[in-house]
């Protein structure tokens, strides 16, 4: 999925109409996914609680697709909209949602949400998949809806910190050596976000035990977790790490550049 050797883009991919319906069907079958999402559901309250308590929170969640985040945090907000550029993703989550505003369109390119502003924005499941001029594109328009005291959320699914990302890295080398492996380091999660205007302030890591073709019992899952989560040297071991940003007090010097080369292929 990358526009540098000629192939679609990441948000191009998603804009058949089967592919919500496949989506849906493909998180709601992998034991792994509903394991991480778990987890996740537990970061994000853990944030709330952290960041916004006795705040008013007005909510955008970007690349919101079926609605999984946005389902999640709509009740627990005063405003909720979710954009996405796939209209069969979007279609599964107005049959889930309540009072979200949901938005058809891609905010890289059209600028639907002029003289908005919203104190938490959320982007999960996008930036490894993305082409590096695409994370850009979105990073960009993101810090510019974001408001000064906000908070951006996001998380890396294939951190390449991970042994077991590394794992299934060494395995799509010797099936498919000349193809794309989209990763990010948690290094290059802190230059996509600085480059921007915005800093990492804390780390939550998900997913640590996921050893490639073998069915975890999610007991054991919940048990490496619980261990490893408590070592703060550990996170950057982590499969699927959410990141907290926010505005930086120093900008970036003017005229730096995101980095656009981050999938080992």
């Amino acid at each position: 999925m990358n526009n540098e050797q000629g192939t679609m883009s990441y948000k191009d991919s998603h804009k058949y109409a089967q592919k919500g319906a496949e989506y849906e069907a493909f998180y709601q079958m992998q034991p792994w996914e509903g394991f991480l999402w778990s987890r996740e559901q537990k970061i994000i309250l853990k944030i709330l609680e952290k960041y916004f308590k006795g705040r008013d929170i007005h909510l955008l969640d970007f690349a919101c697709g079926t609605g999984r985040i946005t389902g999640f945090l709509e009740d627990r907000v005063t405003t909720s909209t979710g954009v996405d550029v796939s209209g069969s993703m979007l279609a599964v989550a107005k049959r889930k949602l309540k009072r979200t505003e949901i938005i058809e369109a891609d905010i890289t390119t059209e600028d639907v949400l002029q003289g908005r502003k919203f104190n938490l924005i959320t982007a999960f499941r996008f930036f490894v998949n993305a082409e590096p001029a695409l994370r850009c594109a979105a990073m960009q328009a993101l810090a510019g809806l974001l408001s000064e005291d906000g908070y951006f959320v996001f998380n890396n699914h294939q951190s390449y910190g991970s042994p077991w990302i590394k794992l299934r890295w060494l395995r799509h080398r010797q099936i498919n050596p000349q193809g794309i492996f989209n990763v990010m380091t948690i290094g290059q999660m802190r230059e996509l976000v600085e480059c921007v205007g915005l800093e990492i302030v804390e780390l939550y890591p998900a997913g640590f035990f996921h050893p490639p073709k073998i069915a975890i019992p999610r007991a054991v899952s919940s048990a490496a977790e619980n261990i490893c989560s408590r070592v703060k040297f550990l996170a950057r071991f982590s499969e699927s790490p959410v990141a907290v940003c926010c505005r930086r007090l120093a900008l970036p010097p003017v005229g730096r550049a995101c980095p656009r080369h981050w999938s080992v292929g």
